[in-house]
């Protein structure tokens, strides 16, 4: 039997662990749509373009990957038809390595020549176990720093790097002062000769401790651990030690399973928030809800920074509003991931994200503080009079007559 004799399946018959994928694809013509996607599901698992020999009708029975689902929804203007594509890839192919998953998924057999998007992941049959999954959620978080009943406020420090750890210590405690939550590292901002990533943390934590003592109020540090796998592991021990409960990763580039790893040996005791950082290089064949959701969530991210859309914008919004879904919605027993919303934000515009997202939810708050009048600690204490606020359901204009924080905010 050769492989691409039996392509096609249906979803009621998968008996055994699979991803199932579904692709925005184009054909160049009608004639060929099921010859295509059938070549295509051979050639991402067992085949190639052409017949080769040693495939038994038990490789195509366990490992071949199926079609599950083929529908045409018009054509481009090119003369090519689109059509979305659903393919049931077995697990047992990738042993529990997202690496191995994703090289089946949008990897592998370029001779197969489809133009391609994946746009969705669905796990079937407790596939998701073979996987990693978030080991904290917002109220670790949330009994770190005394938030409750409203969103957690992120600082981002600015500048983004070229500065000491001493430096650092100074804009933290700027920023702590004005009562944040959590106050991350810029990604670009990881541990470079001028500025020890340990260094930085056991500074900051002590400014931590002595902010804390004066004002009564908590705020985290998040290092930036990225780098090479090796580093990684390292500075996160080293974070930890120095007094770090939360760090940054860089799961784009730094990879999937790195974090995958990250969080089965260091996930009870830090919080991983996993940072976009070059997802544009990947949105032309991965969807970002696929990237920054699904994905994220079996690599055991415990929170995932997400970019803010304009509202006026409604393509952008709808990704967004899929890409929160992906990261929230029940998938057996694969956790949920905290979605940390970031760029752009300001203490002005936090109707439209606490009617979108509600008050579990991270909000990343950097140049509106940073770039207040009258300084950081004036632009911490603006947003987060405007985040309790709003999470309270009090007009902005309101609560700006007993901030004058936020007033200046509200006028710049």
């Amino acid at each position: 039997m050769r492989p691409a004799e039996k392509p096609f399946g249906r979803v009621e018959a998968l008996t055994n662990r699979c991803v199932i994928a579904t692709y925005e694809a184009r054909m160049p013509d009608r004639g060929s749509l099921l010859r295509r996607a059938a070549a295509f599901a051979v050639g991402q698992s067992i085949g190639t373009w052409i017949a080769v020999p040693g495939i038994t009708p038990e490789m195509i029975d366990r490992y071949q990957g199926q079609v599950v689902g083929l529908y045409e929804t018009g054509c481009a203007e090119d003369g090519t038809v689109r059509c979305l594509l659903r393919v049931a890839f077995p697990t047992e192919n990738f042993g529990g390595s997202l690496t191995q998953m994703m090289t089946a998924l949008v990897g592998n057999d370029v001779s197969t020549a489809l133009r391609t998007k994946l746009i969705d992941l669905e796990l079937v049959n407790g596939a998701e176990e073979e996987f990693s999954s978030p080991r904290q959620d917002l109220s670790c978080l949330r009994a770190l720093t005394g938030a409750e009943n409203r969103p957690l406020v992120l600082n981002m420090i600015k500048p983004c790097a070229g500065y000491t750890p001493e430096e650092g210590a100074k804009l933290f405690r700027q920023v702590a002062l004005g009562g944040i939550d959590l106050v991350k590292d810029d990604e670009l901002l990881g541990s470079p000769c001028y500025n020890d990533v340990a260094e930085r943390t056991r500074l900051y934590s002590r400014v931590s401790d002595e902010v804390y003592a004066q004002t009564g109020k908590r705020t985290l540090y998040v290092p930036n651990i990225s780098g090479k796998p090796s580093q990684m592991r390292d500075n996160v021990r080293a974070v930890v030690d120095a007094g770090a409960k939360a760090c940054l990763v860089n799961f784009v580039f730094g990879g999937l399973d790195t974090l995958a790893e990250l969080n089965e040996e260091f996930g009870d005791k830090i919080f991983l928030l996993a940072h976009y950082a070059g997802l544009s290089v990947m949105e032309s064949g991965v969807g970002n809800g696929v990237f920054l959701g699904i994905l994220a969530r079996l690599a055991g991210a415990h929170g995932v920074m997400t970019p803010a859309p304009n509202p006026k914008d409604a393509a952008a919004m709808l990704t967004f509003h899929q890409t929160v879904q992906m990261q929230r919605l029940p998938i057996g027993r694969l956790a949920p991931t905290v979605t940390a919303v970031g760029g752009g934000i300001t203490p002005a515009n936090q109707a439209w994200i606490g009617s979108t997202l509600g008050n579990d939810v991270i909000i990343g708050i950097g140049g509106a503080i940073q770039g207040h009048p009258s300084g950081a600690t004036a632009g911490a204490k603006a947003a987060m009079c405007a985040v309790a606020a709003t999470a309270a359901a009090i007009e902005l204009e309101t609560a700006a007559t007993d901030c004058p924080e936020l007033r200046e905010a509200l006028n710049l």
